[in-house]
């Protein structure tokens, strides 16, 4: 990926759905116009190309380009072909992938689950496979239907196409999904016909911090990042940059303002280190779904040393199944793909306006004490010498034990009890077991559309057993919410032993190990 892309090609004659009049045809040019030609044609929305294919502002296109295939540098001084495509190796055999770590589903299940089934999916694309460049439609502009221009912002393929675009610093220290895409900033964008469109390219726009994002397989093109040229104040906070004082000095020979890359969501672990798609080496993540936090965890990160992990007790295990289920309102349709809502990416989901769980489900509010801290500093990192100091046996570290979590009473437990031994036994231990992605078993994506259902399931059926009256209507809900359920996910349900008691098929043990939330103190 260089200024080969800005190169210009042939145009095509194409139907430009107008926001106005048009002007009299003309010839089809070969030449691109000046950035003020361009501006001066008249702009649409979509245009059509044989024989009735849409394209529209927004859309990711596969861009086609004479020399994909070739190893030699076209006859033209500013233009290059792409590199040659390196054999993969088998970086994603199925055999290769290990049992996921301690928090992970169903680790035992013989055959894979819905998540494991997407995830493995082979989305073959022949377009990939052949070095077609991809591009994302910015600007349509046209004079009329033989002369039909877009601005396209184009994507990096690889790591080695985003050096050679001068993209210096926030490059991924591992090695990225398998097919992660890197987008350019606008000032790489370029001028092409209509015509070099071969079809639409199916990219996935990753969010990081919406877990109910429709799960999608590991061969996807994903983009979770953007590399451009850093504003002065962003500059400052590059990593990477050399300061004067530095022992370390900058080469002569590197040009000026380099570019960074950018993710569209910035890291959350207190590591600093970004989440890694799950390839031939696992780094799973745990959510801490609680309102105004959202954040996502390495796992180990949070086992570091003691410092956030503690034993399951039942007060800690209440506050993780209370959680997150205000993120359920982001599926207008409750499914294993169905699309949800997206946040824009200039919102911190942190700050997502949901009603108070304990007024959506009735909970009471507990006592809530404040436990003094036995140190200030929560900013925890593996590269802080003091950090965790001393923690070699459990619950010695810096962080209290309970952290912010509210401790139950023993009539809020014997409530919960009774109204829970109304459901499921896989129900309710689904409901306990933290949010993750990163594994074969969850995807990229993550297993939160699984675990928040149940967790709503329990809440729900607690705020009905609590009422003076059943209502028989919402018990009947109820049960349909866990048939759905389970014929989703594919969970096997209870039958009756000889002795008349109720046992799950394939049952989930209880949960024996809980997180503090580095950030919020909450229960993982």
């Amino acid at each position: 990926m260089s200024a080969r892309k800005r190169k210009s090609m042939g145009g095509a004659s194409a139907s430009p759905v107008k926001d106005d009049g048009g002007e009299s045809s003309s010839p089809t040019s070969w030449t691109p116009p000046t950035e003020k030609e361009f501006m001066a044609l008249k702009r649409y929305k979509s245009f059509l190309l044989p024989p009735s294919n849409s394209y529209a502002v927004g859309q990711f296109v596969w861009m086609d380009h004479e020399q994909k295939r070739s190893k030699h540098p076209i006859n033209n001084s500013t233009s290059h072909p792409p590199p040659s495509k390196k054999a993969r190796t088998s970086l994603l055999a199925l055999d290769e992938f290990g049992h996921p770590p301690p928090g992970a589903l169903d680790a035992e299940e013989p055959s894979p689950g819905p998540l494991a089934r997407i995830h493995e999916e082979d989305d073959h694309n022949q377009y990939w496979n052949d070095g077609y460049w991809i591009g994302k439609i910015i600007e349509i502009r046209a004079r009329d239907t033989s002369f039909v221009w877009m601005k396209i912002r184009w994507m990096c393929r690889t790591i080695t196409e985003c050096k050679e675009t001068g993209i210096k610093t926030g490059l991924p220290r591992s090695k990225a999904g398998p097919k992660e895409i890197f987008m350019l900033g606008p000032e790489m964008d370029g001028l092409q016909p209509v015509g070099a469109v071969e079809g639409p390219a199916p990219v996935v726009v990753f969010d990081e911090r919406n877990p109910m994002q429709a799960p999608f397989a590991r061969s996807k093109i994903f983009l979770r990042s953007e590399g451009r040229t850093p504003t002065e104040e962003e500059a400052i906070a590059v990593p990477g940059n050399v300061e004067p004082s530095s022992k370390k000095k900058a080469r002569a020979s590197e040009p000026g303002p380099s570019k960074h890359l950018f993710p569209l969501r910035k890291s959350t672990c207190y590591c600093g280190d970004p989440y890694r798609p799950p390839t031939d080496r696992e780094e799973p993540m745990a959510l801490c779904a609680h309102r105004g936090c959202l954040k996502w965890f390495h796992l180990g990160c949070l086992d570091w040393k003691n410092t956030y992990r503690r034993e399951a007790t039942p007060s800690l295990v209440e506050d993780v199944v209370s959680s997150g289920v205000q993120l359920m309102s982001l599926l207008p349709e409750y499914g294993l793909t169905t699309p949800a809502e997206t946040i824009p990416f200039d919102m911190d989901p942190a700050d997502l306006d949901f009603d108070p769980i304990e007024e959506s489900y009735g909970i009471k509010k507990e006592k809530r004490d404040t436990p003094k801290k036995k140190n200030q500093n929560q900013n925890h990192s593996r590269n802080n010498s003091n950090a965790g100091a001393g923690a070699g046996a459990a619950n010695t570290a810096s962080v209290d034990d309970r952290g912010a979590v509210p401790e139950i009473s023993k009539e809020g437990l014997e409530k919960n009890k009774v109204a829970d031994s109304h459901l499921p036994n896989n129900v309710l231990r689904v409901a306990e077991y933290p949010i993750v992605r990163g594994t074969s078993d969850t995807g990229i994506v993550g297993n939160a559309r699984y675990i928040l259902r149940a967790r709503q399931i329990v809440l729900q059926n607690r705020k009905i057993r609590r009422a003076k009256k059943v209502d028989v209507e919402e018990v009947d809900r109820i049960e349909k919410m866990i048939r759905e359920w389970m014929d989703i996910w594919e969970v096997k349900a209870e039958v009756k032993k000889e002795d008349g008691v109720k046992e799950d098929e394939g049952e989930v043990e209880g949960r024996e190990v809980t997180w503090l939330c580095p950030n919020c103190r909450r229960a993982i």
